[in-house]
C-alpha cells in the first residue's frame, strides 16, 4: 500500500487559521486561562504555569529561530516577541496591536493540530524531511502567519537557535505540553509570553 506524502501549504494553513479566528468567540473567559506558558529566548527554555502558582509546573529546552531579536517581516527567521501584523490581529485581543510586547498582551494558542504526517523542506539541500514538526503543531496567535510551538526531526537543535521562527521542543517534550494544556477548551486560549531574555 503506497502512503501519500503531506507538505504543508502555507497560504492555506493562513486561510485556515485566518478562518478559525472568525468562528472563535470574542470571550474567551471559556478559553483556557489556567496555564500560562512563557518562552525564553536566550535560556532557551519553556515554563508551564499553572494559575496562582509563582513555581513553573514544568520547565522544557527549546530551540527558537536561526536570527536574535522580535520578527520583523515574514521570512526572517527570527522569533517574535511582541505582535505583528494589524491585518493578523483578531479584535478579540484587547491592547494588542503591532509592537505590543507579549509579555503586556500575551499571545494565544488557537489550536492544536496532529504535525505528525507533515513535511518541509528546510532549504539545506536535505530535501524534504517527514516528521519535520514532530507529533504537535501548537499554532499561536501572534498577528504572524505559521508560528507556533511544535517538536522536531532534529533533536540536537533544542538548545540553540535553529528554526524558522517556530519555538521546538523535543517530541516527547511537546506531546506532554499538549497533554498539560488539553482540558476542556482543548488548549485553545491558553496564553503565551515570548521574551528575549
Amino acid at each position: 500500500m503506497m502512503m501519500k506524502k503531506w507538505s504543508i501549504n502555507w497560504s492555506r494553513l493562513a486561510f485556515l487559521s485566518l478562518l478559525l479566528g472568525t468562528f472563535l468567540t470574542a470571550n474567551l473567559a471559556s478559553a483556557d486561562e489556567q496555564h500560562l506558558i512563557k518562552v525564553h529566548k536566550q535560556s532557551y527554555t519553556l515554563e508551564l504555569f499553572e494559575e496562582g502558582n509563582a513555581v513553573p509546573l514544568k520547565v522544557y529546552g527549546v530551540a527558537v529561530a536561526k536570527n536574535p531579536g522580535d520578527k520583523q517581516m515574514t521570512g526572517d527567521n527570527r522569533t517574535p516577541t511582541s505582535w505583528g501584523s494589524a491585518v493578523a490581529i483578531p479584535a478579540r485581543y484587547a491592547g494588542a496591536a503591532v509592537g505590543v510586547p507579549s509579555a503586556q498582551v500575551p499571545f494565544v494558542v488557537e489550536e492544536i493540530c496532529d504535525a505528525s504526517y507533515w513535511t518541509h523542506d528546510f532549504g539545506d539541500g536535505k530535501g524534504v524531511i517527514e516528521g519535520a514538526y514532530g507529533p504537535w503543531f501548537i499554532s499561536l496567535d501572534t498577528g504572524w502567519i505559521g508560528i507556533g510551538i511544535h517538536g522536531t526531526h532534529d533533536p540536537a537543535s533544542i538548545g540553540t537557535m535553529a528554526s524558522e521562527g517556530c519555538i521546538r521542543l523535543r517530541n516527547e517534550d511537546v506531546a506532554e505540553l499538549k497533554q498539560l494544556i488539553y482540558g476542556p477548551a482543548k488548549g485553545v486560549g491558553t496564553r503565551v509570553i515570548i521574551t528575549e531574555d
